[in-house]
């Protein structure tokens, strides 16, 4: 009888496990390919956070894709996968803030000043939203409101912000 019960036991673990690997693989990808690019490993980045969304399907792992492949200076791939995260997803606040970011960014690069600047003040609100008070927020509506933006400058501020986020890869 106990060798019975062990075997129940065993089977009811194994299906427990089976259901939790595919959020968990999700969460654990995420957290990777965040620790990847910064450590400027960017393609590698890439390839973790397309994982995690075979895992989860995610607006969260779109939006780290696109971050990656910006800094792979992959504009196009980097506005594809921003377009992702929007579609058919609903991405939470935190995520909103990292695609409105980088869209700003996409659209500097492609030479569209004014979608540029549309991206980087809907950045601006969301970001307010979500980290009130940022001591960085100030020098990023400044170069919004300047004749010139710095995209370099820009994509500094905003990883730095975006560092600063409550990011929680369970919930994107």
């Amino acid at each position: 009888m106990s060798k019975r019960l062990l075997g129940y036991v065993m089977t009811v673990s194994l299906l427990v496990v089976g259901c939790m690997p595919p959020l968990a693989n999700f969460t654990n990808d995420m957290y990777e390919g965040n620790q990847q690019m910064t450590h400027g490993q960017y393609s590698t980045a890439l390839a973790t956070f397309l994982k995690a969304n075979s895992y989860h399907p995610s607006a969260g792992a779109y939006a780290f894709a696109a971050m990656a492949a910006y800094k792979m200076n992959d504009i196009p791939l980097a506005e594809n996968y921003l377009v992702q995260a929007t579609q058919g997803l609903t991405p939470n606040q935190v995520v909103t803030c990292i695609i409105y970011g980088y869209r700003s960014l996409v659209r500097f690069s492609q030479g569209n000043e004014p979608a540029g600047r549309q991206e980087l003040n809907a950045y601006i609100a969301a970001y307010r939203s979500v980290v009130p008070g940022s001591p960085t927020l100030r020098e990023v509506e400044s170069m919004a409101m300047a004749p010139q933006v710095d995209t370099f400058v820009l994509q500094k501020l905003i990883d730095q912000q975006i560092q600063q986020l409550p990011i929680d890869y369970d919930r994107m």
